[in-house]
């Protein structure tokens, strides 16, 4: 792949966004008015070109629509391009006209300074160049060890000291050791600091002193690297850095990967500091020397966006086939499903009657067995009742052999009573025999006793038969009821 294919492609996302936007706004308009200048200023802040940048290039736009007599909206993307290549200026590349020629590489922590230093060794690696490293971020945990890394990768020299230790001392040793060796690129790497730490900076300026000392005559390079993603806020860090570093370039990295690729234009313009480096991707050939004419073709390119569109179409195809075939396959899922589900219900309607079924056999079988448990039920009952009613009729058996006991026993008593009723009588009358005969020598008035005890011995004798009558009477009657 090209270099201006890679321009092209790191700078797709700013093309799409800030170019396409541009040319949208433009094709809304019919007609050239302070209106289309207000709405092209605005676009232009909103690419990250910088409101400064975005103002200068409208107003130099007014004169050059004014002085060629230009009416259509479409003809000012020509005049935009023009403008902002005139703004770029000439290419400068990295100076590396001495041996040795002495890189620094300052920046804020993850602008990818570490990564850029690697990338760089590769390619004087393959312009063949004796390339020497030093690791003078003592300050970040594991920053040599990453460095060291990088530098296997290509094979590099590193020149390295304890972690924590005075990084003015590595860069020192690393100088007189390029020296001695002959070593023809020297690529110092630093911490990364912010303005606002003082210690840092101090360190910085020190560890430009050691270089303008033992490097006295060499060609020097301070590159400042930026992450593009971070906006106008990367031009901010650009104008911090300037004050207390001489920056000779900056390193744009990950441009790749944002919409933001607009302030290139905007660090050349306000800072006037060339833009030197472009990390247009994770590859190891992906650090590109910045070349004007190559940044705005590829940011301008008519082509790439025609390229766009069709892609666009065709991927708009891909995805109405994709959602058609999807749709179908939901088509068959949904109708599988439904078959399944007719299955499904067919089965649950068999189980269910054979559910119905089961439970109509066993509510069948416990009417079985709760009529057999009623039939065992009275069965029981009558014989119950059977057993009741012969315990009755023992129990009344009983009774009648107890009442004729009685009555027997009543009769008996009775024939006792009159047996003793006439043994008393024949007694009274022996009595009464023996009174006569011994009566004869009694008064008068004895015989009067004697009658009136005969008188009463007979009422006695006449009452006690009335008495055993109705005795005589309920013997006989049990018989006779006995009989019966």
């Amino acid at each position: 792949m090209g270099i201006f294919q890679k321009i092209r492609d790191g700078l797709k996302k700013t093309r799409d966004s800030l170019m396409r936007g541009l040319r949208r706004m433009l094709g809304s308009f019919t007609k050239i008015d302070e209106e289309l200048f207000e709405q092209l200023e605005e676009t232009m802040i909103m690419g990250d070109m910088g409101a400064d940048t975005a103002i200068q290039i409208c107003d130099e736009l007014r004169d050059r629509v004014k002085e060629r007599g230009i009416t259509d909206p479409n003809d000012i993307m020509g005049l935009i391009q023009e403008i902002i290549a005139e703004m770029m200026g000439e290419d400068e590349g990295l100076d590396l006209s001495t041996t040795p020629s002495v890189i620094l590489v300052i920046g804020v922590n993850g602008a990818g300074k570490t990564t850029t230093i690697g990338k760089l060794c590769h390619q004087f690696k393959d312009q063949g160049k004796r390339v020497l490293v030093a690791a003078a971020d003592t300050f970040r945990a594991a920053a040599i060890d990453q460095l060291q890394v990088w530098t296997e990768r290509s094979d590099t020299e590193l020149v390295r000291h304890a972690e924590g230790s005075d990084p003015a001392a590595v860069v020192f040793d690393a100088i007189t050791a390029a020296k001695a060796r002959g070593c023809d690129v020297v690529i110092c790497d630093t911490a990364g600091r912010l303005h606002n730490k003082k210690n840092l900076m101090q360190e910085l300026a020190k560890i430009n002193r050691i270089i303008d000392r033992e490097a006295e005559g060499c060609a020097k390079e301070c590159l400042l690297v930026l992450d593009a993603t971070t906006g106008q806020n990367a031009v901010n860090q650009a104008r911090l850095f300037r004050e207390v570093a001489p920056i000779t370039g900056i390193v744009l990295t990950k441009l790749d990967g944002t919409a933001k690729g607009g302030i290139v234009i905007s660090i050349k313009n306000e800072l006037g500091i060339p833009v030197k480096l472009i990390g247009v991707g994770e590859g190891i050939d992906d650090l590109q020397p910045f070349e004007t004419k190559s940044f705005i073709d590829a940011l301008f390119d008519r082509e790439a966006d025609t390229e766009a569109v069709e892609h666009a179409e065709e991927s708009t195809v891909e995805e109405e086939t994709a959602e058609y075939a999807e749709e179908s396959a939901v088509e068959e899922e949904t109708a599988e499903y439904a078959e399944e589900s007719a299955v499904e219900e067919e089965t649950a309607e068999y189980a269910e009657e054979s559910a119905v079924e089961e439970a109509a056999a066993g509510i069948a079988e416990e009417s079985t067995v709760e009529e057999e448990t009623a039939e065992y039920a009275e069965e029981s009952t009558v014989e119950e009742a059977a057993a009741e009613y012969a315990e009755e009729s023992a129990v009344e058996e009983e009774a009648a052999g107890i009442a004729e006991e009685s009555a027997v026993e009543e009769a008996a008593a009775g024939i006792a009573e009159e047996s003793a009723g006439e043994e008393a009588a024949a007694g009274i009358t022996e009595e009464s025999a023996d009174k006569e005969e011994s009566g004869d020598a009694e008064n008068s008035d004895d015989e009067a006793a004697s009658e009136n005890t005969e008188d009463t011995n007979k009422t006695e004798e006449a009452e006690q038969p009335a008495e055993e009558e109705p005795k005589r009477r309920g013997f006989f009657s049990f018989f006779r009821r006995k009989k019966k």
